[in-house]
Order: structure tokens, then sequence, then C-alpha cells
């Protein structure tokens, strides 16, 4: 195989790559949605709501320590929580995450 064949073969192998990342990027307002529905028993989900538990830090307290790391926040939103009425999927967490990810300031 020359040089230009390997060009090529990585070329789609990147834009293949590439696309599946777009197809699968996390969806803001499902996420909203989702918290909406699950998380505002415990959390404030949004900002200017006044629904919290002591011990559920606020969605923009938690945007403004990890937004530019939503994947830790899908990590942590897996993590099993105490009084969570929600068992998540990864695809709602990671949209979970992505909106709470829109509150950093």
């Amino acid at each position: 195989m020359n040089l230009t064949n390997h060009v090529m073969l990585l070329a789609a192998a990147l834009a293949a790559v590439l696309g599946a990342q777009s197809a699968i990027a996390a969806d803001e307002d499902s996420g909203k949605r989702l918290a909406q529905q699950h998380c505002s028993p415990c959390h404030v989900v949004e900002p200017g709501s006044r629904r919290e538990l002591a011990n559920s830090p606020p969605f923009e307290t938690i945007a403004r320590k990890f937004g530019s790391a939503p994947e830790s926040i899908a990590f942590a939103i897996l993590s099993p929580h105490p009084r969570m009425n929600l068992a998540p999927s990864r695809r709602d967490a990671q949209d979970i995450a992505a909106y709470i990810a829109t509150l950093a300031k």
C-alpha cells in the first residue's frame, strides 16, 4: 500500500469517527426535560427555582464547578444517588450533563 492509499484510508476512518460522534452528540433539550422530570424533586434544575433539599446542590453550582467537563457530570449521574428516582441510561446521563453544562457562567 502506497502513501496515498494510507492517507485516503486514514481520512476515511477519521470521517467515520467524526460522523459517529456528531450522530451521538448529547441533546441539551432532552437533558433539560429529563432533569425537570427526575431531578427537580431534590435539585434546583433551572435558575430561579427554589425547590431543593439542603444537601442537593443546584444545577448552576454543579455547572460552575464541572461545566467544562460534562463527561464528569455524566459519570456522577450514573453513580447511584441516595433518593434518586432515576436509573438513567448512559445517553440520558449525557443529555442531562449537556444541559447542566449550559448553565455554567
